[in-house]
């Protein structure tokens, strides 16, 4: 699965947002994220499944548990379906 448009990350003002580049029709604004969101949003540029996220999320942040990560994960991807932006 992977991101259906293109992002660039940025931090404004203490907070990390998404916002489209390019083609994002049907999507305008911008999407607030936490670092865990934010890193998860880079491993969505490219193509990549649930596991490997979840893997890479367990690598870059200490103290991270298997079920805590597959959680984080599974929520993040369930709001990015409902928002209708993963291919």
């Amino acid at each position: 699965m992977k991101l259906k448009y293109d992002f660039v990350i940025n931090r404004v003002a203490n907070s990390l947002v998404a916002v489209p580049v390019g083609e994002a029709k049907g999507f305008s604004g911008y999407i607030k994220l936490n670092e865990t969101g934010a890193f998860i949003f880079e491993k969505l540029k490219t193509d990549t499944s649930k596991e490997e996220i979840t893997d890479s999320l367990l690598s870059e942040f200490d103290g991270c548990t298997r079920p805590q990560a597959e959680k984080t994960v599974d929520n993040f991807l369930e709001k990015l379906k409902a928002a209708d932006m993963l291919l």
